[in-house]
């Protein structure tokens, strides 16, 4: 049975009994934890000593960019941001866990002609609120761990090198699998455009802008030489008033005067009626010579006659003794200028005439060409932003080698890999200082197990529960 506390026993001073030898079991236990402390301690100083080398990374965090920029066609820009601008993301994880990598030791230790295993893992260090990388290697001796070193710094570049060109290859061969696309587009707006140009007249947007202000030039000259022949009409018109007759016998005039034949039977008749005259003077009317002119003269005025008639509709001698004013007289001047007015006037009907048919084609031309500007237009904006595209992909090609930092920031050696001058381990004064706490310890643990009967009864006394 346990035993059993009496609240009516007064508490009485622990007294371990003599024939109790508990001392002997604390030497020996006390003896072993020495033992095994010290041995420790004696393994870790006799173990054989071990180098570290070390070195440091850093990364550059200026950002940097380029830009292509082709006049009337289009641009190209690629920039690197700051490796820490993206919030979540930090490069120097990326970069240690890259140096931990079997990859880049493997390729280390295969460069000294080591086992992996032998290499070991290196020890890195992220230095806080900075963009440094510390890295420590160790080995058995000072220029084996500069050696080891070197060969991660080299390894780990050369990852770095390795997966640049790679992201580059496959950025470009995404951007020339697409270029292609682009290429056949801006083919197919080419041909169209070229198509549209050989099977129209309209082929520059400058046409429909010159076509329209010649329009407006020809209207302007219409207006000109409606002003002009209005005018010339008025003057005409006094003309005919000086000379007393009619504009319409003025133009019957003109018309006549202006026919060769007419001309020739007005002469002939001219001529007939000089003869006569002149034999008339000499002999009778009776003369046979008197009665053929007269015949002569008879039959050139009926030709004359039926000459104006064809020409003008009618027989009207007056014309011809307009025209004959033509040869002489105090109105010949006045005749000539209005012989001259009515052939300006026919020259400026001539001209509108042939002013509004122009206007007319200009019109169907420019109704007809609204509608081509229209779909040149599009043609043209279509091939415009094909080009664009495709010279932008082009030059993206070459821009994007360029920027070989986007996914890889710049990392460079802030410190070249270290020879250590004195071994890193064992420390000798710190494993005597451990085997002097271990044994502290160790005896402090003894001397409670010593005293805890009496410590519990002290304790429980105090506590009001009697003793044990």
């Amino acid at each position: 049975m346990s035993p059993t506390i009496d609240q009516r026993r007064a508490p009485v001073p622990y007294a371990p009994p003599a024939d109790r030898p508990r001392w002997t079991r604390y030497i020996i236990v006390g003896s072993l934890a020495l033992l095994a402390i010290w041995g420790m301690v004696a393994l870790y100083i006799l173990s054989p000593p071990q180098y570290v080398s070390k070195f440091a990374f850093v990364l550059p965090g200026k950002s940097g960019g380029a830009k292509v920029n082709l006049q009337s066609i289009g641009e190209a820009s690629t920039s690197s941001t700051s490796p820490f601008g993206t919030k979540g993301i930090n490069p120097r994880v990326n970069y240690k866990e890259m140096l931990l990598s079997d990859t880049v030791i493997g390729t280390a230790a295969k460069a000294l002609q080591i086992d992996y295993a032998d290499f070991g893992k290196p020890v890195i260090k992220l230095v806080d609120e900075t963009a440094i990388i510390q890295v420590a290697v160790k080995s058995g001796s000072p220029e084996h761990a500069q050696r080891k070193s070197t060969a991660l710094v080299e390894s780990f570049n050369e990852r770095i090198a390795e997966l640049r060109r790679d992201e580059l290859q496959r950025r470009e061969e995404g951007i020339a699998q697409a270029l292609s696309i682009y290429q056949q587009r801006l083919d197919e707006a080419q041909r169209a455009l070229i198509e549209h140009k050989q099977t129209s007249e309209y082929v520059s947007g400058r046409q429909y802008e010159e076509l329209s202000m010649r329009l407006e030039r020809i209207k302007g000259d219409r207006v000109g030489a409606l002003a002009e022949r209005d005018q010339v009409s008025g003057y005409v018109a006094q003309l005919a008033r000086n000379l007393g007759i009619t504009p319409q016998l003025a133009a019957s005039a003109f018309i006549l005067n202006a026919d060769q034949q007419f001309r020739e039977h007005l002469a002939n008749y001219q001529t007939a009626t000089t003869t006569l005259a002149v034999y008339r003077s000499k002999w009778g009317e009776g003369h046979p010579a008197v009665i053929k002119e007269g015949a002569k003269q008879d039959s050139t005025l009926d030709a004359l006659q039926q000459r104006s008639f064809t020409l003008v509709g009618h027989r009207d001698m007056n014309t011809i003794k307009l025209i004959s004013l033509n040869e002489s007289g105090e109105n010949a001047g006045l005749f000539q200028d209005l012989l001259m007015s009515f052939a300006k006037i026919e020259g400026l009907v001539g001209k509108i005439k042939q002013l509004d048919g122009a206007i007319t084609q200009h019109g169907v031309s420019l109704k007809r060409f609204a509608e081509e500007a229209a779909t040149l237009d599009e043609l043209e904006r279509n091939y415009e932003i094909a080009e664009a595209v495709y010279t932008s992909a082009v030059t993206q090609i070459d821009t994007s080698k360029a920027d070989i930092f986007a996914s890889y920031p710049l990392v460079q050696v802030l410190a070249a890999p270290s020879l250590p001058s004195r071994p890193a381990s064992p420390n000798k004064v710190l494993a005597i200082v451990g085997g002097v706490m271990g044994s502290g310890m160790a005896f402090f643990g003894l001397f409670l197990l010593w005293k805890r009967k009496q410590l519990l009864q002290t304790i429980l006394s105090k506590s009001g529960f009697g003793t044990l």
